[in-house]
């Protein structure tokens, strides 16, 4: 799988396959990207590749996103709480088929799409109308 940023200086390479494929409604991520759901892709560190240089910024407790210093594009999600991991951002994929979701994550709080109660109507949304706090991006 490839990606990269909207103007091209950032790009990334994985050697395998992600391990997880999420939509994730929380309030962060929709706030930081301006949409919802958020669609993440999880890989080992070791296995992405970067063409350049990141910037990098702490956007709460624990959370390093990285993003193409020039044109802002969000690339990447890390947390302290799963320090071998890299979640990248679905919406960066060369080839967008690549994503497909395997489940919802904080799909309680949607308000911008759908009936916003959380209330299981979706055949996508997890038994639970929140994820657990071992749940991933």
């Amino acid at each position: 799988m490839t990606g990269r940023c909207r103007c091209g200086r950032v790009a990334w390479r994985a050697s395998a396959s992600p391990f997880r494929s999420v939509l994730c409604h929380c309030a962060d991520c929709r706030r930081l990207t301006g949409a919802s759901p958020v669609g993440y892709l999880g890989f080992p560190k070791p296995v992405v590749r970067w063409e350049a240089r990141r910037a990098f910024r702490a956007t709460s407790a624990g959370v390093t996103r990285g993003a193409c210093p020039a044109c802002g594009t969000l690339l990447s999600y890390m947390c302290t709480i799963w320090p071998g991991e890299l979640y990248l951002h679905a919406a960066t994929l060369d080839d967008p088929e690549g994503f497909v979701p395997e489940t919802h994550l904080h799909r309680a709080v949607r308000e911008v799409e759908g009936t916003g109660k959380g209330d299981g109507s979706s055949p996508h949304e997890g038994s639970g109308p929140a994820a657990s706090p071992r749940d991933r991006p």
